[in-house]
């Protein structure tokens, strides 16, 4: 065995460099196309067929537990996508498979989420190919450019250049449930297998984390619906008097946050270390 076989099979965690996700997304998708993803997940030898291949074509020891490692993050990416085109604000370039936005939009969503940068305005690399092995289209030979259901998909954070850059993942597991998850070549221990059944579990899970996601942007249209809730305005800027500030000044943020009302329903929208950042830039503005 080579020194670089020795060097990542050794390791807790499998480097995935870039023509190995294309070549997995390519065997996978075709994998799909013969029929060997009857629901929302693989059979258990189209992972160990991918992990063959890669370790066959660049010369390092590549198991199928690293490729169902690889397929949750996949999956979380997808679902930051399709949550993404669902968005109001945000549109889609099909030729380009491209979610596009405006400047002041976009300046919003990654003051909010600074991952999501990597997905907007910017090409998404080998879509259809994900639409095909982690979304709903489970493909009937050749790579489908449609059936895509953006309504059940569900979300970690990666990126779209996530999937493209060199980075370190796919933690490797331990004992008996490493063995478990080789052999099976879906990454699921057998009490997991035995707990739900195979050709369901994923969708129900899937459909748990889609309605949490529907919760979430309820959540947010409510804030954008009638008045600012001054009351909790107030609460929330004197709370970082806990941070150090003095209520003189966290009086004149809240002051200003009642003159402009979208800048306040921003400020509700965030979370604490976002709205700690706001806190600090406005009263730096004030010096």
């Amino acid at each position: 065995m080579s020194k670089s076989k020795d060097k990542v099979g050794g390791s807790k965690q499998f480097r995935w460099l870039p023509p190995m996700h294309e070549m997995m997304l390519k065997i996978l998708a075709e994998e799909a196309g013969k029929g060997n993803k009857p629901s929302s997940t693989f059979r258990a030898g189209s992972f160990a067929l991918v992990a063959k291949e890669i370790t066959a074509q660049f010369g390092v020891e590549c198991h199928p537990s690293y490729v169902d490692n690889r397929m949750r993050t996949l999956r979380t990416m997808w679902s930051t996508i399709q949550t993404l085109r669902k968005k109001s604000g945000f549109g889609w370039d099909d030729n380009l498979k491209m979610i596009t936005c405006d400047a002041k939009t976009y300046q919003e969503e990654v003051m909010a989420h600074r991952k999501h940068a990597d997905y907007l305005n910017k090409k998404i690399d080998f879509y259809d190919e994900l639409a095909i092995v982690v979304g709903k289209d489970t493909a009937t030979g050749g790579f489908s450019k449609s059936g895509v259901d953006l309504e059940n998909e569900p979300d970690n954070g990666d990126s779209a250049e996530f999937v493209a850059d060199n980075v370190e993942e796919g933690e490797v597991e331990k004992g008996k449930n490493a063995v478990e998850s080789s052999t099976s070549g879906s990454g699921i221990s057998k009490s997991r297998k035995r707990a739900r059944a195979p050709s369901t579990g994923d969708d129900s899970v899937l459909t748990d984390l889609s309605d949490q996601l529907k919760d979430i942007a309820v959540a947010l249209k409510e804030i954008n619906r009638g008045p600012v809730d001054y009351t909790a305005l107030y609460n929330e800027v004197m709370a970082f008097t806990a941070e150090g500030y003095s209520e003189d000044m966290l009086a004149t943020a809240f002051d200003h946050l009642c003159e402009n009302e979208k800048t306040a329903r921003g400020f509700l929208a965030k979370n604490a270390r976002l709205r700690k950042l706001w806190i600090d830039g406005f009263l730096f503005s004030q010096l």
